[in-house]
């Protein structure tokens, strides 16, 4: 078979036999998730958010820990407001798309949170504890209070107060993000977990949009306001149609 290259879309390609995913019943694979991922991230125009690759996410949280660092600096996390990070169940770091489950996990530097959305519910926990313990010490830079002294008594006291208040600040900035499971909604199968995922990200993206507007306070409400079940009959057929049109447009 030949499985010719359909479209290229900034440095993802996507093929005939990733169309076929789409067409049919089937779990989605890494292609297929990056290549929107892509499409928000150029959608969205906003340099505060980051929507990270599986390939990227799946590397964070199986590689040793002295690469790490090497795979999150070119990422900026400390300059974002919001990254996603899409989980995957498969443990196999040989084995490609091996996995069986996506679920989405959100950070949002506003509440210093990590959101871990799985369309069911439990499964994917384990392995959103396990991006999330690879990750936390990465999302935010660490500023250092400046200790140097005034020549005055009165300086002096000015200068320890001000020392105080910048180690409160530090003390925000450095405290632990956290971890929540959240109310998600749930799929009616055992395949379109992706689905989801992607239908969940398009929502935050488009509530961080709109937030400056006031037009969403929450993007937890957005979900629960804009994703169900019936997502399950229209994605792949949305998806379908954004490569078609992005097709001719090349």
């Amino acid at each position: 078979m030949n499985d010719k290259e359909v479209l290229k879309y900034e440095d993802i390609v996507l093929r005939v036999s990733d169309l076929d995913i789409l067409e049919g019943p089937c779990y989605l694979n890494d292609q297929i998730i990056a290549f929107y991922f892509g499409y928000l991230s150029s959608s969205c125009d906003s340099h505060d958010i980051l929507l990270v690759p599986p390939s990227v996410s799946f590397w964070l949280a199986n590689c040793k820990e002295e690469a790490l660092k090497d795979i999150i600096e070119p990422l900026k996390l400390s300059s974002k407001k919001l990254v996603l990070f899409t989980v995957n169940d498969n443990d196999d770091l040989s084995g490609g798309d091996s996995g069986t489950h996506w679920s989405l996990l959100v950070y949002d530097r506003s509440s210093n949170t990590f959101s871990h959305h799985d369309s069911m519910e439990g499964v994917n926990n384990s392995h959103a504890m396990k991006l999330y313990e690879a990750v936390k010490g990465f999302m935010g830079p660490t500023a250092k209070p400046n200790t140097a002294s005034s020549s005055t008594p009165k300086g002096r006291m000015k200068k320890k107060k001000d020392v105080g208040a910048t180690a409160k600040a530090v003390a925000v900035a450095d405290a632990e993000p956290s971890f929540t499971e959240c109310d998600t909604p749930q799929q009616t199968n055992g395949y379109d977990c992706g689905l989801y995922v992607i239908a969940i990200a398009k929502v935050i993206c488009q509530w961080h949009s709109s937030k400056k507007k006031g037009k969403e306070s929450n993007w937890i409400s957005a979900i629960e306001r804009q994703v169900d079940a019936s997502l399950e009959m229209t994605m792949r057929d949305e998806l379908l149609k954004l490569i078609e049109n992005l097709r001719k447009e090349d």
